[in-house]
């Protein structure tokens, strides 16, 4: 037989063998368990606009709160894949005191954390990539809660909270390398003259430099959350604007024209904010006023704000459930990974719940399709709740992301002697079945989810 012959039926056969055998379709699983803490608060890993992990230089630096009130940190060693022991940076009020991590360009960690309604600690690393020694820097901010904490590519660090004097106001700082820290500035108001408020106002940063504030308005005249808005800054914290490009006074208040939502039958939450690989901000809001309770994915595209309802894709896995709080991130890879936690329908708390489970769903389409994960274990009998996934601390993008939860009870008021475990989730991507096998596996079917268009 012919040389050139004997080529072309080789090619021919392995045309035929492509054909008949379908490549595996990727599968996203667990690789690793850990429980960091049996002395867990009752909000051990809680409040989502707080970064808890960073991943650089080899190693995963994850913090979280101890009972009563005690922030610790680890650090997990990728190569040699061992943990460090727990080091305590200080500690807070109550279990409102969660720390909020993120670097800067040098490698030193920065973490913001301590108060319910009093004045921030915050303690810098000696140290690039290390965990070993840490130094106190003075105190800051006025009547704060709920830091969320961002670095940008010029070093300075850009955090918001809940603060200033009553009713509290969703408040902004900033602070040079090596500086001193701006003063406090009202970025949003409820516009009420009295009273709780809270806001929710996880901060991002995009790769242009570019600040992304997030938020909702929860007031008490009537109870509920009946706002959700977002804004812009370009120029370092100096001006705010909306998603059009218009500069807005400050405090933004709910009648302002930078808002996603707003009603007054409203109760929503905002859970978390990432900025995708491409710019676009994207926003988690839970609807507590619906029945059953639901999470809304709002996103940024082509001059108007998009939304993916999370509640059908969930089902389509899990019948019966209604879902609640989580967290989202985009991967370098341009993968969007939600976490979020899900209970029966009809179960009377959104807070606490006896049978809370934490899920992950991931999207590599920007949420038109989903796979499923779940996460935790429903056998162990206590709530596994309050996730936080990883994601970017500066304008860099991150790799596959990993997570925290807490497995425990809700407990008693803000400084109940209840202790939950603190639980770290490493995340991989395996090879799975063929792909006319996986559509047929329940935990990694695709489920087609347009999102519906929404714009003023």
């Amino acid at each position: 037989m012919k040389k050139d012959t004997i080529l072309f039926l080789s090619v021919a056969l392995l045309f035929s063998c492509e054909r008949l055998v379908k490549p595996p379709v990727k599968q996203i699983g667990i690789a690793g368990i850990d429980t960091l803490s049996i002395r867990g608060s009752t909000r051990a890993t809680s409040y989502d606009m707080s970064n808890k992990i960073i991943q650089a230089d080899g190693k995963i630096f994850v913090c979280w709160l101890d009972h009563p009130s005690d922030i610790q940190i680890r650090a997990f060693d990728t190569q040699k894949e061992r943990w460090s022991d727990s080091v305590l940076l200080g500690q807070g009020t109550d279990n409102h005191g969660g720390p909020a991590l993120t670097m800067d360009s040098r490698g030193t960690l920065y973490a913001v954390y301590g108060p319910h309604h009093g004045s921030f600690q915050i303690s810098r690393s000696r140290q690039p990539f290390s965990i070993a020694e840490w130094e106190k820097l003075p105190d800051f901010g006025e009547t704060a809660t709920y830091p969320s904490l961002i670095c940008d590519p010029q070093d300075r660090l850009h955090l918001t909270y809940r603060g200033l004097e009553q009713p509290w106001k969703l408040t902004y700082q900033c602070r040079a390398q090596d500086g001193e820290w701006s003063a406090p500035r009202a970025l949003v108001s409820a516009a009420v003259d009295s009273g709780y408020t809270q806001f929710g106002n996880p901060l991002a940063i995009s790769a242009d430099g570019s600040l992304h504030l997030a938020f909702h308005i929860y007031d008490q005249q009537p109870p509920g959350g009946k706002a959700v808005g977002y804004l812009c800054s370009r120029d370092g914290g100096e001006t705010w604007q909306n998603s059009d490009a218009q500069v807005l006074g400050l405090p933004v208040k709910p009648d302002s024209p930078c808002m996603i939502e707003t009603g007054s039958g409203l109760d929503m939450r905002v859970n978390a904010l990432v900025v995708d690989p491409d710019g676009n901000p994207w926003v988690m809001v839970s609807h507590l006023e619906t029945k059953p309770r639901k999470v809304l994915l709002w996103h940024r595209q082509r001059n108007c704000w998009q939304k993916i309802d999370l509640l059908p894709v969930v089902q389509s896995f899990l019948p019966d459930v209604e879902v609640l709080y989580g967290g989202l991130t985009f991967s370098r890879d341009n993968m969007l990974y939600v976490t979020t936690t899900i209970q029966p329908i009809g179960t009377e708390r959104f807070w606490g719940g006896e049978k809370l489970e934490t899920i992950l769903l991931v999207s590599a389409d920007g949420g038109r399709s989903f796979r499923c994960l779940p996460i935790s274990d429903p056998s162990d009998g206590v709530p596994n709740w309050q996730p936080s996934i990883e994601r970017p601390y500066s304008g860099q993008p991150i790799a596959m992301p990993t997570l925290l939860y807490t497995a425990g009870k809700v407990g008693q008021g803000v400084n109940d002697s209840t202790v939950t475990q603190v639980v770290f989730v490493r995340l991989a991507w395996t090879d799975g079945p063929t792909e006319s096998e996986s559509q047929i596996m329940p935990n990694n079917r695709e489920v087609a989810n347009q999102g519906t268009v929404y714009g003023r």
